[in-house]
């Protein structure tokens, strides 16, 4: 009740003030004298409570039940008062105005000054001070600071204080305060030498027997020791709500201070902000409270605000401009009796039979500020906080030298003579403003000022004011470098110091002490100090304790409290990161020394450097070589106690609760705890409990890898930096070598020897194939294969780019992702190839090389490649760019050597009359002409001591910039004598012609004339990508080898750019011995030939005569038995027996690409339809729609039998039993969500199913029901309904879409891409995921899995192809199990819910497309009846929430419109509703004519041979097109609206084809 009668109070003055204050001769002193009193009797109350000195919120906020937050909250909302208060009452002529000269204002200015001090807590400071509005109050301020009475003096210097705070006003009184900062220095030293004698004189007087017990009780070594015992009136006080000290795991000494209330303590909470350092020296308001520029808008913002207000100093101090350095807040009592620690690291100690009490202990560890009168210490106060926000000014920087200030602090931090904490604390803080200068720094250390801050008794609120001064000082690096020469027991006190105020109860001092570590940890002598007092472990506690993290209950706080929690949190993560940096360098560099050591190399005796420091780059570097050269069972101290102390389980935890995180820190939060865990990731136990499960609340299991990929993908913060972080734990932890180095660990041990440990590890072996697998059963290769295809932020895309593909290479050694991925279109498309051309940015090219090298990796391990030598990178990076340089260049040749080479020809052909006539016409130099060979190829001969020529350069025609050179040299068969050297045989075996294909095929070379020798043939593997190389080394050409040169240093090197076409690199020697040239026309002519040869799809050896006047291509190949194309020989064939073996294939490509509408459905409601089921009786189709209604449509006479309302919300699915007697239903929302209805003789509901979202029958007998509900399956039991079996994954892949099935044989279960055994309810197998929406669908032979776009099968659980036509599309299976039908999902935009206006159809045997057919409207649901003949679509006009036009239509399925009497149709049409009905018949295009007449190449059972049956138009492909991914989507069929099939200028009659001629005589002759 106090706090509402010291209110009352208050709103009883300001009443009587209201009353009177109109009257003339109202003198408004003593109201405002009253409302001082009463507001200081409240803040000493406050202060005693020992909030955080740098909690600069309102008090209310801080403490939401204290008196002088609601006794401020009143006072301000009194605008009237207020605004008299500073428009008036500060007035030194407020008399003189209302018509009274002859009165003093001083007196009522004093009173007003003193009031508006009282009140600052609440005040916003710059609406008070507003320029230029309050431009002449500032400067009377100014006035009365220089010269005026006390107190008002000291009142307008606190006044000013306030007022300077604020950037902009103290750059505007620039010049005041350049004069007034100087003597207000002045006026410290008077006033702290008064203070001295004051104090010196009263202490014999105060205590005249104080002295006795002085010498043996006041230092006392209290080392080991927990605490000390205060008289039992201070234990009253003290006890009184007792609360523990955070429950960190060692007791450190906690505060001692008066009793306060419950909700006191938990309310105060600071905000913290900003561990990154400022730059630019700029100066920035409190984020916390907003700047209020209406002049009534002067209290303090009481809106909790998430923004945090503590920013680091500025590295170097500029002119009228620095950050801002904003108090935190919260400071939490802790009631156990503490030891006073004194000067010199000793003890105040407090016994039983201490004359000492808590009047005098309160001014060392709170203290207390006397407002009225101002007392000695009263006024240093108020001048050290003037001169707090000028110290960051460099220009100021002379005056604080000149006046010695340094001194000045450094005996105000003596509590010993002050014996006042809040006057110290004010002067550390100026202390601290001060330490932004580096020149300040320097001198501070060299005045051993480091020494005295670390003698400030703790706890006190001095002892938080030293945690800032520690801060700033670690920005200053130089500073910092002579604080590590000093000696050893400073650093040591230093290094405690920190440690204690780690734990110390403020936010702020804990948060300060953290960021000081963090910036220090750089520095060896710190970092080992930390190391010996177990530093890390209460590092650890700083964060573990936080309510935030829990995860069994919602602690609940504030949101102060949270943002103050969440920017703890930034500052550990920060530390923590630099902690572990700095050891990594070191222990990198301990093993660099030890392997050298080893193997024999020189060592430099060198010093440790005292400063640890490295870039981005050179940790990655580190990581490296820790990989590689730290043995895998040894063990490293840092990692090894921060998994002791549980701190990786609490980084992933700290990683996935900031998704719900909301401030501008969150992502520097996540990446500086992903750089922790990428480099503890190095050591196989936290690989290990990466693996393991993490918990987290409302979730059910969530291991530590799956939360490291979200991060990578982005789920956890939109930040490429956090990707590029996430990325960097995946590659430490699926690129780490397989066999990593296991040898003698003793000397790398901290923990003893290793070999006692031995089994407690896995092999290397072992553990890289369980990370492979927990990245691939956590969908890491969808993630990364997303991330490849990232494409913005543009400025980091390239480098995220570089990772993943490198992540990706080190997972592909594992062999069951090495399949997978194998079958994806990156491969078998040539995405990658595409992406390895250009960088996303070019200014990003070194990231864009990076990934070329991971790409080329990654090629050579899916496509099974060795590399034999270690250049063969760069040689394909070189080859990749001179292929690009070529393509790019005009070429230009000189015509006499063109002339040149046209007579050399003539020459060798004989022809010397035509060639000398050339010769003289031309005036061709009178080279000498020999006549050589027939043969293409020179004869071949042995030159002792000959050197091979350079490589020719390659010549590239007719190219595109990506066509890969090949160099080929045609042979033809010249007579040989029997007589012939062995070297002139070996010159005359073939080579087999190069080709490239983007098909798996080996080519041999044909060998027409066989050595005598035997020689082999030689064998090109094109997959492989495979530079073939001689046996023979060495660049003599007297070698005795016999196998041609074809090896890069033997003979010509040809540029073959696998990064551009997925083609192969095939070089053949270029062979001596030729003459004076070895360019002759032929060769020419014969290169132009082979690239042509080489772009062909499916190339032969023997090839028959080419034509340098069209175009040569290879014929497609063609079984001997395969059906023709045409359908009248087919069936001619067939009675024959002769159909040949792909005819059915063909037969189905004919029919389900024919579709000819016969009815339309429309409803007569306002609604439209969304789903629709054919009843197996073949008479009634079933649709549901967007009200819920479930309506039977005749198919005979077309009308509307019945309408039933199932649901509340819009029906998705229609499912009937094959015996007609139930149907299933699903809506989107309102309970139930399913259900089962009886259709027999009633429509009546059998049983709801609540939750479930989709249900479906079983396949074989439908005697369960299967439904869905996330990523939960749950079967039931159609009789009863009663609920048979749960399913739930344990780990969910989280599908959009998930629709729980049945396998045809009802043994599995698919649900969320999980394989389920029915019986035994197990788990069988998890799929990979590789798509976010659909799980997937069993195809009818009960062996493949189809899941969006990919084919699993069963039996093996390989990826069998990729079906791009099948991408976010639902499967519906005819009812032969011979065609797929497919309709695209509803995609979600930012306006609406959009649906595709066709439909397709694919062979179920092949994946291969048979047509697309559009209806020009919005395709919701499909169905198909029981005999294969008729289909119903639905189909809307507009968008989802606002259809124009619905209704349902039945095809007839392999039909035309003019297949059929039209006269009937047209009667028809006239009978069903005007012009929709029977309209637009289905008609196939030109590309159908041209696909059928190419549809006989061949139905193997691989992936190629149906690309080939479904692919239009095989010559206009790109090459790179690859076979098992069905690109082409088949036929395009379009569906008009028109009656008239001849209106429609889209439509080609089937008349115009030969096969459909045929076929109609056929059938209808």
């Amino acid at each position: 009740m106090e706090p509402l009668l010291v209110v009352t109070d208050v709103m009883t003055v300001l009443r009587h003030w209201d009353e009177e204050h109109q009257a003339q001769a109202y003198d408004p002193v003593p109201t405002l004298t009253r409302l001082a009193e009463i507001i200081e009797a409240e803040t000493e109350n406050y202060m005693k409570m020992d909030p955080d000195p740098f909690d600069e919120r309102h008090p209310s906020r801080a403490d939401p039940d204290c008196a002088l937050g609601h006794i401020l909250k009143v006072l301000f909302r009194k605008d009237s008062f207020m605004n008299k208060l500073v428009n008036d009452y500060l007035r030194d002529n407020y008399w003189s105005r209302i018509g009274n000269p002859n009165k003093d204002s001083r007196k009522l200015n004093i009173a007003a000054c003193r009031l508006m001090l009282d009140i600052m807590p609440g005040l916003e400071t710059s609406a008070v001070f507003q320029v230029p509005e309050m431009e002449s109050t500032i400067l009377r301020l100014f006035s009365w600071a220089e010269k005026s009475i006390q107190p008002l003096q000291s009142y307008a210097t606190g006044l000013l204080a306030a007022a300077m705070e604020v950037q902009d006003i103290a750059a505007n009184f620039r010049e005041q305060n350049s004069h007034l900062v100087p003597l207000m220095l002045q006026e410290l030293h008077k006033l702290q030498v008064k203070a001295a004698e004051d104090r010196h004189q009263a202490a014999l007087a105060a205590r005249p027997f104080a002295h006795l017990g002085h010498n043996n009780r006041e230092i006392v070594d209290m080392e080991g020791k927990n605490g000390i015992t205060v008289t039992n009136r201070t234990k009253k006080r003290v006890s009184s709500h007792p609360k523990e000290n955070g429950g960190f795991l060692d007791r450190s000494p906690p505060l001692l201070s008066p009793p306060m209330p419950e909700s006191g303590t938990d309310s105060v909470e600071s905000r913290l902000n900003g561990s990154s350092p400022p730059t630019g020296g700029k100066r920035s308001y409190r984020e916390s409270d907003e700047v209020t520029t209406d002049a009534k808008s002067w209290r303090k913002q009481e809106i909790p605000s998430d923004s945090s207000v503590m920013s680091p100093p500025p590295p170097a101090p500029m002119s009228l401009t620095f950050t801002r350095l904003s108090p935190a807040a919260g400071g939490i009592l802790n009631s156990t009796p503490t030891p006073m620690v004194g000067s010199g690291g000793g003890i105040v100690a407090l016994s039983e039979c201490s004359n000492s009490s808590w009047a005098e202990m309160e001014s060392y560890v709170i203290g207390n500020i006397q407002i009225y009168p101002p007392t000695l210490a009263t006024r240093q106060v108020l001048i050290l906080r003037y001169l707090t926000p000028m110290g960051e000014y460099q220009e100021f920087l002379g005056h604080v030298f000149e006046h010695n200030a340094l001194e000045l602090i450094l005996k105000y931090t003596d509590l010993r003579e002050s014996k006042d904490s809040r006057l110290a604390f004010e002067a550390l803080k100026y202390l601290a403003a001060l330490l932004c200068h580096k020149k300040f720094s320097i001198e501070f250390i060299n005045m051993k000022g480091l020494q005295t801050l670390l003698k400030v008794p703790r706890p006190s609120v001095a002892a938080t004011g030293v945690s800032i001064c520690l801060y700033y000082l670690a920005y200053c690096e130089d500073a910092m470098e002579r604080v590590c020469q000093l000696s050893h027991h400073i650093i040591t006190d230093l290094v405690k110091y920190s440690l204690w105020l780690l734990e110390c109860s403020h936010d702020s001092g804990r948060c300060h002490a953290t960021m000081f570590f963090g910036l220090s940890f750089q520095f060896r002598a710190i970092l080992v100090e930390f190391d010996a007092q177990d530093g890390l472990r209460k590092l650890y506690n700083v964060v573990s304790t936080l309510p935030i993290l829990s995860v069994e209950d919602e602690a609940a706080l504030n949101d102060d409290e949270e943002c103050a929690a969440r920017q703890i949190v930034r500052h550990v993560c920060v530390a923590l990161k630099r902690y572990l940096e700095a050891h990594l360098c070191i222990k990198a560099e301990n093993l660099r020394r030890t392997q050298l050591r080893e193997t024999g190399g020189q060592l430099e005796p060198v010093l440790p450097p005292a400063k640890i420091k490295s870039s981005p780059e050179e940790v990655q570097e580190q990581v490296r070589q820790l990989l590689d050269l730290m043995p895998f069972q040894s063990h490293w101290e840092p990692v090894d106690q921060l998994i002791r102390l549980g701190g990786i389980t609490l980084l992933l935890q700290i990683i996935a609760f900031a998704y719900e995180w909301n401030y501008a820190g969150r992502a520097e939060t996540v990446r500086s705890a992903l750089d922790v865990l990428a480099v503890c990731s190095l050591m196989p136990r936290v690989q290990l409990l990466l693996c393991d499960r993490v918990d987290l609340p409302d979730e059910a299991m969530t291991v530590g890898m799956n939360i490291i990929l979200g991060a990578a993908e982005g789920e956890i913060v939109t930040d490429a930096d956090v990707q590029r972080a996430a990325l960097a734990v995946i590659i430490n932890c699926v690129c780490a070598p397989i066999h990593r180095v296991g040898g003698s660990v003793g000397r790398f041990s901290v923990a003893g020897s290793a070999k006692k440990k031995t089994n407690n590890f896995r092999s290397s072996e072992e553990l890289i194939g369980m990370m492979w697998e927990s990245v691939r059963s956590n969908n890491g290769i969808m993630v990364l294969l997303q991330l490849m295809m990232v494409k913005t932020p543009i400025t980091d895309a390239d480098s995220i780019r570089a990772l993943a593909c490198r992540a990706l290479a080190g997972l592909a050694r594992s062999e069951t992702v090495r399949q997978i991925i194998s079958k994806l279109p990156l491969f078998t498309n040539g995405q990658l190839q595409m992406l390895m051309r250009d960088p996303i940015l070019q200014d990003k090219r070194m990231e864009h090389v990076r990934f070329q090298k991971s790409a080329l990796e990654l090629m050579e391990r899916v496509s099974g490649k060795t590399k034999p030598s270690g250049n063969e990178l760069e040689i394909s990076l070189a080859n990749m760019h001179r292929a690009n340089v070529v393509a790019q260049t005009r070429i230009q040749f000189n015509d006499r050597q063109l002339l040149q080479l046209i007579n050399q020809h003539l020459v060798s052909r004989g022809m010397l009359e035509t060639a000398s006539a050339l010769n003289r016409e031309a005036g061709l130099p009178g080279a000498p002409i020999k006549q050589g060979s027939s043969s293409n190829f020179p004869p071949f001969s042995y030159r002792s001591n000959l050197t091979p020529p350079p490589p020719p350069r390659p010549r590239i025609s007719s190219f595109s910039p990506g066509a890969s050179v090949i160099h080929h040299h045609h042979h033809r068969s010249v007579p040989t004598s029997q007589n012939s050297s062995v070297a002139t045989t070996a010159s005359q075996l073939p080579v087999a012609a190069a080709s490239v294909s983007r098909y798996n095929v080996n080519l041999t070379s044909s060998q027409p004339q066989q050595s005598a020798i035997g020689v082999p043939p030689i064998r090109f593997n094109l997959t492989n990508s495979r530079k073939v190389q001689g046996s023979a080394t060495g660049g003599n050409c007297s070698s005795r080898s016999l196998q041609k040169q074809i090896s890069c240093e033997q003979g010509s090197v040809i540029n073959s750019s696998p990064l551009l076409k997925n083609t192969s690199t095939v070089t053949t020697g270029c062979i001596p011995g030729i003459g004076e040239s070895h360019i002759t026309l032929d060769s020419i002519i014969t290169e132009y030939l082979t690239n042509q040869h080489a772009l062909c799809k499916n190339p032969m050896v023997p090839c028959p005569q080419f034509n340098l006047f069209e175009p040569h291509k290879c014929p497609d190949p063609k079984a001997k038995n395969s059906a023709p194309t045409n359908f009248a020989m087919r069936v001619a064939r067939r009675s024959l027996a002769l159909a040949g073996h792909d005819a059915s294939r063909l037969d189905r490509k004919l029919v389900y690409s024919r579709f000819c509408p016969v009815r339309t459905f429309r409803s007569e409601d306002d609604g439209f339809f969304t789903c629709c089921e054919f009843l197996p009786c073949d008479q009634f189709l079933m649709m549901g729609t967007y009200q819920g209604e479930v309506k039977m449509f005749n198919l005979h006479t077309g009308s509307e039998e019945a309408t039933y309302q199932c649901h509340e919300s819009y029906v998705y699915h229609l499912q009937a039993s094959r015996d007609r007697s139930l149907l299933l239903t699903s809506s989107t929302w309102r309970r139930p969500l399913s259900a089962l209805w009886s259709i027999n003789k009633f429509f009546e509901m059998k049983f709801a199913l609540e939750e479930e979202e989709y249900v479906e029958f079983s396949k074989l007998t439908q005697d369960h029901i299967i439904g869905t509900k996330g990523e939960i399956a749950t079967i039931y039991d159609v009789a009863t309904g009663k609920k048979i079996l749960t399913l739930t994954p344990q780990i969910s892949n989280q599908y959009t879409k998930n629709r729980a099935t049945y396998s045809p044989t009802d043994e599995f279960v698919l649900s969320d891409g999980v394989l389920w055994d029915v019986s035994s309810g197990k788990e069988i197998h998890k799929l990979d995921k590789l798509n976010q929406t659909l799980s997937g669908v069993f195809h009818p032979n009960g062996l493949e899995v189809v899941s969006n776009t990919e084919v699993w099968d069963l039996r093996t659980f390989h990826l069998l192809r990729t079906v791009p036509a099948l991408d976010q599309c639902q499967v519906l299976f005819s009812r032969a199990r011979a065609v797929m039908y497919t309709v695209s999902l509803e995609q979600e935009t930012e306006e609406d819910t959009a649906f595709e206006s066709s439909f397709k159809t694919l062979d179920a045997y092949d994946y291969s497309s048979i047509a697309t057919i559009d209806v020009r409207k919005n395709v919701y649901d499909l169905s198909c009846n029981k005999f294969d003949t008729q289909i119903a679509v639905v189909e809307n006009q507009g968008m989802f929430d606002s259809v124009q036009e619905s209704s349902v239509r039945l095809y007839d399925v392999g039909r035309r419109r003019d297949d059929e009497d039209e006269g009937e149709e047209d009667e028809e049409d006239e009978d069903m509703d005007g012009s929709e009905d029977g309209s637009g018949s289905p008609t196939a295009s030109e590309d159908e004519q041209q696909e059928d007449n190419n549809a006989g190449d061949g139905d193997g059972d691989g992936a190629g041979a149906g690309d080939h049956n479904a692919n239009a138009d095989e010559n206009n492909r790109d090459s790179n097109a690859a076979d098992s991914n069905n690109e082409d989507d088949g036929d395009d069929v379009v569906m008009s609206d028109s009656d008239d099939d001849n209106d429609d200028p889209a439509a080609i009659l089937l008349s115009d084809s030969t096969d459909t001629d045929d076929m109609e005589d056929i059938l209808f002759a």
